[in-house]
């Protein structure tokens, strides 16, 4: 049986229309009909749905039953933790992020981010949007979380996390391979990116005393937009997730 993805949360007897692209899929690809039975996919549960109506690109379905109720998410997996940079460059940053399946993002101020943690709040509507409008294009099972902008010394880790702090400031660092040699891969690992500027020696010490150990890619440095991207997707690799 042929299965969708709906973005929103549905019940019993509930209608829903499939996207623009699933519709005209299901019509001139999969050729079904009024009152074929399909499933339909949510955040939380999967559905038997039948077809109610069809339109020239538009497919509504209605809630027959429930067939089972998705696995709790758990704790979030992967967390970035980027300094606030440029408006144009943060938001390709949260694009990315979402596309490749970060699980949350906690926008910093720290001594050289490029924008004050309280003109970034205004932002936060459009961030929202963004990664609204990302995740129904990338059809993630677990929308990213985005947080409001806070200080870094608010910043609040759990303790059972593997913390990474990305540096190229001349202090004591390994490499990534040698950290996760050290550490189990499949705990929640939370990624600190800082800005154009860098991390000033405050910065640092915060991130010491959070327990973040400080990590030196062996490549070219790369750009605080893109930095987390890597990293991140890197992880996810070694965890086997893409």
């Amino acid at each position: 049986m042929h299965r969708f993805f709906v973005k929103h949360k549905l019940d019993i007897n509930d209608t829903a229309h499939l996207s623009d692209s699933d519709s005209i899929f299901a019509i001139n690809k999969l050729k079904l009909n009024i009152e074929d039975f399909i499933e339909i996919e949510t955040y939380e549960s999967i559905f038997l749905a039948l077809i109610g109506n069809i339109e020239k690109s538009s497919v509504e379905v209605q809630i027959v039953k429930k067939i089972e109720d998705k696995e709790s998410i758990g704790p979030i997996d992967i967390t970035l933790v980027q300094s606030l940079i440029g408006k144009n460059n943060f938001n390709f940053f949260l694009e990315k992020s979402v596309e490749i399946g970060i699980g949350r993002i906690v926008p910093i101020q720290s001594q050289y981010s490029h924008i004050k943690k309280n003109k970034a709040i205004k932002e936060y509507g459009l961030w929202k949007k963004i990664i609204k409008d990302t995740v129904e294009q990338s059809r993630n099972i677990t929308p990213t979380i985005i947080e409001k902008p806070i200080n870094l010394k608010d910043l609040k880790v759990s303790n059972r996390s593997n913390r990474i702090c990305l540096t190229t400031e001349n202090i004591k660092t390994v490499s990534l391979n040698e950290y996760f040699g050290k550490v189990d891969i499949k705990k929640p690992t939370v990624i600190a990116i800082g800005p154009e500027k860098g991390w000033s020696s405050k910065d640092l010490e915060i991130m010491k005393e959070k327990g973040f150990s400080f990590v030196k890619l062996k490549t070219n440095i790369l750009r605080a937009e893109s930095a987390g991207l890597v990293v991140g997707s890197i992880i996810k690799y070694l965890k086997g997730e893409i």
